[in-house]
């Protein structure tokens, strides 16, 4: 099995669509469904190239569904090798919505797909359900995002995790970082043997704002607020986080 599918954001395990919504009717928020597409480039294709191909899809996307947002990402810090040269994240507002655009894609989109395709070569595509924790600033642009691996405690439940997460990132802001996060819940096809039940997601504007809040973290009292909020909740400690550059493709309209 590729490496790199044991390393990244989304991995089949057995949950339920009806227990992510009941657990968003407990967070407060409804949770999205957001896509990821695991690619390497073509030779002799880059950045560049993917950038010309993800502005047309953009203005695809203007012309009657708007809903969708898109971002690229490249990893930065994280066992390179094992990784995959480029990741295409994609969210809708519901399922409903995302439904509807892959259907529309599949009918008109086969000649902007031909031109991702001589960019990239993609080997997975997965969907999770995003749940938002603490994003004050609002959707995330370019920037920073981080992904950490997280299990739930045993006899703990998806309330106390979410509310565990509300807790330390509430923590970290009153300290004076800028981070924003999420938790994504797998769905829909990964692996189904590796043992996380979600992944934490933390977007920074820059690498300016993501290293402020790793010296908050190291140096100035943050892993204390991390393990007192998530004691008897959940883990996020198995390996250690990737952390990747971020580009806006485009984002949904309201």
């Amino acid at each position: 099995m590729n490496t790199a599918l044991r390393t990244m954001i989304v991995i089949v395990v057995a949950v339920s669509t009806w227990t992510h919504g009941a657990l968003a009717q407990e967070a407060g928020a409804a949770p999205a469904p957001v896509e990821a597409f695991y690619c390497n480039y073509q030779d002799g294709k880059d950045m560049d190239d993917l950038m010309k191909v993800a502005q047309r899809f953009s203005k695809w996307a203007d012309n009657g569904h708007a809903d969708y947002s898109a971002w690229i990402l490249t990893p930065q810090f994280g066992q390179l090798a094992d990784l995959p040269e480029v990741l295409w994240l994609g969210s809708n507002s519901s399922g409903d919505m995302m439904g509807k655009g892959l259907d529309a894609y599949l009918a008109e989109g086969g000649d902007i797909q031909k031109e991702f395709d001589k960019v990239v070569d993609c080997f997975a595509h997965v969907l999770a359900s995003s749940i938002e924790v603490s994003a004050p600033d609002g959707p995330p642009q370019g920037g920073v995002v981080m992904f950490s691996q997280c299990a739930i405690d045993e006899g703990g439940d998806w309330s106390e995790a979410v509310a565990a997460h509300k807790q330390f990132s509430g923590a970290m802001r009153d300290m004076g970082t800028k981070g924003s996060n999420w938790m994504f819940f797998p769905m829909l096809g990964g692996p189904a043997d590796m043992n996380l039940d979600y992944w934490s997601v933390t977007t920074f504007g820059s690498w300016t704002d993501y290293f402020s809040a790793y010296e908050v973290y190291v140096n100035g009292g943050g892993w204390q607020k991390q393990m007192d909020a998530m004691k008897g909740r959940a883990n996020c400690a198995a390996g250690t986080a990737s952390v990747w550059n971020v580009s806006l493709v485009r984002q949904r309209s309201n």
